[in-house]
């Protein structure tokens, strides 16, 4: 049992610095609304809760990324980067009870897809937040404003479209010559 304990917390361990790492590539979008850019440690955040499990999955996603802001200039905004995780992680965990843990591509490919819309719809609500709380904005005004940064996120939405399920694959495959049941183990 402590055993099986460590070996998650190292996994999750894992996914949090592979979150935190691919948070450090992007390509940033001028925005009058916070610092928008692409990137692809949600893409990470994703695949976390697939193969540690929601509990696993959530932590190693908030802490990678968490400390990504932290350490990178983005403090006084790292209270929405957990609230994104903590969004895309429970949607993306339902999504996965509702194909029944299914791995077979079709089912990954929904997986990647609903990731990814997860995380367009996630991103504007933060933006909509900032121009709300920071800028001081009205309704109506935050909510015109939050549009001009959502061509990042729906760019890394659309990101995982496509590497979500193709990691996934990478991973899974891996994990199956390491005789490691993910699957099996931690959901």
């Amino acid at each position: 049992m402590q055993n099986d304990s460590l070996h998650k917390l190292t996994l999750a361990a894992l996914f949090s610095a592979l979150d935190y790492i691919l948070a450090l590539f992007q390509f940033r979008i001028p925005s009058p609304v916070g610092h928008p850019f692409v990137d692809l440690g949600f893409n990470f955040v994703a695949l976390g809760v697939l193969f540690l499990g929601y509990k696993y999955g959530l932590l190693s996603g908030a802490i990678g990324l968490l400390v990504f802001d932290l350490l990178n200039g983005y403090a006084n905004h790292a209270y929405l980067t957990v609230m994104e995780v903590i969004l895309l992680t429970t949607g993306t965990y339902l999504a996965w009870i509702l194909l029944k843990k299914n791995v077979s591509l079709p089912a990954i490919i929904t997986l990647g897809v609903v990731s990814g819309l997860l995380k367009m719809g996630t991103g504007y609500l933060r933006y909509l937040i900032e121009a709300l709380v920071d800028a001081g904005l009205p309704l109506p005004k935050a909510v015109v404003t939050a549009l001009a940064a959502f061509p990042a996120d729906f760019a890394t939405g659309v990101s995982m479209f496509i590497v979500v399920p193709l990691f996934f694959l990478a991973l899974n495959k891996v994990s199956h010559q390491l005789h490691w049941n993910w699957y099996q183990q931690y959901q």
